[in-house]
């Protein structure tokens, strides 16, 4: 397998006080269609599940791709276009107990049902679904739909699944809005934006809403639906009982630390600011009031106001992340912001928690999409704790590939994977992994 090697390791690790290491992608699979997300199922067989967007969970063993997929959704999904597309299977779980139980969770586009709102674009569903002991492929008739959600727009998905330590379920969704940046920067036609694009930013902040959201609920209680947790912060109070954060525009990606139980959220931009968010307890993280560190008015997201509130409609103070970096649009001329922009939107974040790569240790990787929106150029950065509690995180550019970077995941020891896909969508075979190694 090809092995892409990076010197700008050397910078990075040395950058911040350790021993110097160079570190190597070693590319393990090839021929996917858009890999999204990856589920390492932990039973000695060296097996990953790989999550494609348009629609199939492929096993990925020592010598390659299985012949047949875990799970092919593809037919129950809304039919996705071959340009830019965030739509599809969207996220993928294992229960903790998948070694003797085989249950699965998927987050999908599903054609618009006949309840919802005229002129909305699909129905979201999150799944439930089973392997059956000794078989090689999930029987679709095993689903069980744990929640449906219509969405208004194409567009601010989430998507993200995964467990907790303590065995609940995390969701994430987005605000449901339709559009691509503001002004002439809006690349999408006028019928993928809602008719009052503001009134879906506002839903972030609405707790009877579940848009803008991470949801945290009981898959093994209220049959045949889910319980919620008691201690999810709206439970007897006003608001919707399986919100657990909000205040998101995109929470695109989502994963738990298993050292610390921490929840990893990449948060991409609408104008200005990509940020990566470290959730440790229930909380606002402030979209459309804030991006970032950053106060942002939607009238006028451009030229955003020095000062605004920093607590929520609901009084909960808003949470900061742990990293932020400019996006490309800062340099788009009348932007009243002083910076230079780095990317395009942020993928994924995981803290470095394997054996292979020492010098790595309880770091946070983060990943670019690409630098450039029409020329592949996915990147790589390595961030270390701020010296004071609170502040952003410092980071170092580690590495930049000529491809786009879908995702980061994790296998069960903590070892880190890249996964890319060198088009705009879920078409094409241009979709590889790449495993970071020593």
């Amino acid at each position: 397998m090809p092995v892409l090697r990076f010197v700008l390791a050397f910078v990075c690790v040395a950058a911040f006080g350790q021993h110097t290491a160079a570190l190597d992608l070693r590319q393990i699979a090839s021929g996917l269609t858009a890999p999204i997300g990856l589920a390492d199922p932990d039973d000695g067989s060296g097996e990953l599940y790989v999550l494609e967007q348009h629609g199939l969970v492929q096993v990925l063993t020592d010598t390659g791709l299985r012949d047949r997929p875990l799970l092919d959704l593809s037919e129950r999904l809304i039919a996705l276009d071959d340009g830019f597309e965030e739509r599809g299977l969207l996220g993928l779980a294992l229960h903790p107990e998948f070694s003797s139980n085989g249950r699965l969770y998927v987050s999908y586009s599903a054609p618009l049902r006949p309840s919802a709102p005229t002129g909305w674009n699909y129905t979201r569903r999150v799944s439930e679904l089973t392997l059956a002991p000794g078989a090689e492929q999930i029987d679709l008739s095993s689903e069980r739909v744990l929640l449906e959600l219509d969405w208004p727009s194409r567009k601010h998905n989430g998507g993200g699944l995964s467990f907790t330590p303590d065995g609940y379920l995390l969701i994430g969704l987005g605000d449901g809005g339709g559009a691509h940046g503001v002004g002439p920067a809006v690349i999408w036609s006028a019928f993928d934006v809602p008719a009052d694009q503001l009134y879906w930013d506002r839903l972030a902040q609405d707790v009877t809403s579940l848009f803008g959201s991470i949801l945290r609920i009981d898959v093994d209680k209220g049959f045949p639906g889910y319980g919620t947790p008691p201690t999810n912060p709206f439970v007897g109070k006003p608001g919707r009982d399986e919100i657990y954060a909000w205040g998101f525009r995109n929470p695109y990606r989502l994963g738990v630390d298993p050292d610390t139980g921490a929840i990893l959220v990449t948060a991409v931009a609408e104008t200005l600011w990509e940020s990566v968010y470290m959730i440790t307890g229930a909380g606002n993280f402030g979209w459309p009031l804030r991006e970032g560190t950053h106060c942002i008015d939607r009238t006028r997201p451009r030229d955003p106001p020095e000062h605004c509130s920093r607590y929520g409609p609901n009084g909960y103070r808003i949470e900061d992340p742990v990293i932020e970096y400019p996006n490309m649009q800062v340099a788009h001329p009348g932007t009243n912001v002083d910076a230079t922009g780095i990317g395009t939107a942020v993928v994924g974040a995981r803290l470095y928690r394997g054996k292979a790569i020492p010098e790595l240790e309880g770091k946070l990787i983060f990943a670019d999409w690409s630098a450039d929106f029409m020329a592949p150029s996915g990147q790589l950065f390595v961030a270390q704790p701020a010296p004071k509690f609170g502040d952003v995180w410092p980071f170092e550019y580690l590495a930049g590939l000529e491809t786009r970077i879908v995702s980061l995941d994790t296998d069960a020891a903590g070892e880190l994977y890249v996964l890319t896909n060198d088009q705009l969508g879920p078409y094409g075979s241009t979709g590889k992994i790449f495993k970071l190694v020593p």
